[in-house]
């Protein structure tokens, strides 16, 4: 048992430190400190998750750069693994923090294992980094938090009249799971969408879209030029919002916000559209510039698997 824990020990402590860590950040009543949605967690907490097992290591091991990046690695594995099974993480949310987390561990580990056999035996400077995401936690929340907006713009080219389109696309009937090719962020967690339904026919009118699992949006339309384009604002549902971690923490806080979404149709020749989707959302996080690039990444993915949809049903 005792040979385990001196091989396995930090990689446990290390995860469990980081769910601990977790636990801590995710709480949202937190006062006078930061949440999940800072660089505090995203690029602290995984090195000093990384560095735990590092403290547990011999000189031999020290010396090696690829026990020293490796260890930290599987702390961080272990953690996802951990916070997965318990339910503190769904695999969406794992996929996005991985990319920091395993480079700062990694480097972390490589960097600092040389730092930490010269001060070994200075325990206290060592262990000191334990509170170092506490310390700069408190920190983080007192600078301001930017807000900015963003726009993903995808386009496509359809083999049929604008008239034809814009029916597929103001309602949409249906989509069944054959007709959507569900990709990898469907299977991690990203709801694919059902359908559409409008009230009415002009600007005021109010448009329902549904997806899997009941969440639902409210789209008020403020433009409407038949043939030719239509926006609306987007607002979710609250009462539709699943108990999903990616749900709460994306749809339920105040990090991220639909903002608007909008179909422009351009007639190419006699009997070909050019369909343009473009949907905006605004960042209130520290972190703007990584979440922008999931954000981006996530709402291309929907916009092309959804504006395949359409494409197939309208081609001629």
């Amino acid at each position: 048992m005792r040979n385990i824990f001196a091989k396995y020990g930090g990689i446990i402590l290390g995860s469990v430190y980081g769910l601990i860590m977790r636990e801590f950040f995710g709480i949202q009543d937190n006062v006078e400190f930061v949440d999940l949605f800072s660089v505090t967690f995203v690029w602290i907490v995984p090195f000093v998750v990384g560095i735990t097992p590092l403290f547990f290591a011999t000189k031999e091991q020290l010396a090696s750069s690829r026990y020293c990046i490796s260890r930290p690695i599987l702390a961080v594995f272990l953690f996802f693994v951990i916070a997965f099974w318990t339910g503190k993480e769904d695999m969406i949310c794992i996929v996005i923090i991985s990319i920091p987390f395993l480079i700062v561990a990694g480097f972390g580990g490589y960097v600092f294992g040389k730092f930490i056999e010269r001060r070994r035996n200075k325990n206290g400077v060592l262990y000191s980094l334990f509170i170092l995401p506490l310390v700069a936690g408190f920190a983080e929340v007192k600078f301001p938090t930017p807000s900015q907006t963003y726009e993903v713009e995808t386009i496509v080219i359809i083999n049929a009249k604008p008239e034809t389109v814009w029916e597929n696309i103001v309602r949409v009937k249906e989509i069944g799971q054959k007709e959507y090719k569900k990709g990898f962020f469907n299977y991690a967690g990203i709801p694919r969408p059902r359908y559409a339904e409008l009230d009415r026919d002009t600007i005021g009118a109010t448009r329902i879209g549904h997806f899997e699992g009941g969440l639902t949006f409210k789209e008020t339309v403020t433009t409407w030029e038949r043939n030719k384009r239509v926006a609306f604002t987007i607002a979710v549902i609250p009462s539709s919002i699943r108990q999903t971690v990616f749900d709460q923490h994306i749809l339920k806080g105040n990090h991220f916000i639909f903002l608007n979404a909008s179909y422009n149709l351009e007639p190419l020749g006699e009997r070909q559209t050019k369909l343009t989707l473009s949907s905006a959302y605004r960042l209130d996080t520290h972190i703007n510039g990584y979440s922008a690039f999931w954000g981006q990444t996530l709402l291309t993915d929907f916009q092309e698997r959804l504006l395949e949809v359409i494409k197939n049903r309208c081609d001629e």
